[in-house]
């Protein structure tokens, strides 16, 4: 393992150098975007949850599509990737998988929540 890396780019859950090339390196911004997402993410995931439990494609499709767009901007390739999932499947109208990707989003998304309060809180690593 090389020791050479830049310490933006060395978190597995997200790519924090790719996140703020996004924001033209604006950092004040990214904490902006950190600071609504861990408002609105945990909220987007339950209306998500929801509509799993519920049955409902469209409304899995919708959610996952919305949350999806969210985790984007922080280069979150595995959480992004679960949201996909949740809304290809909503689109098809077959949720038989919903649950259990559903269950691995939750844990995906926690981990990111968690990724990007620490990045926020240390400074970036810099």
């Amino acid at each position: 393992m090389s020791t050479g890396g830049s310490p933006l780019s060395m978190n597995p859950v997200f790519r924090l150098d790719e996140a703020l090339s996004r924001v033209d390196h604006d950092r004040d911004i990214f904490i902006t975007m950190v600071e609504l997402f861990s408002e609105h993410g945990p909220k987007d995931f339950a209306v998500l949850k929801a509509a799993v439990q519920a049955g409902n494609p469209s409304a899995v499709a919708q959610s996952a599509h919305r949350l999806k767009g969210a985790v984007m901007q922080f280069c979150a390739s595995a959480t992004f990737a679960s949201a996909k999932k949740l809304e290809d499947i909503g689109r098809a109208g077959q949720l038989t998988d919903a649950e259990s990707i559903c269950a691995q989003l939750e844990t995906e998304l926690a981990d990111l929540l968690d990724a990007l309060q620490q990045a926020r809180d240390t400074g970036f690593g810099a």
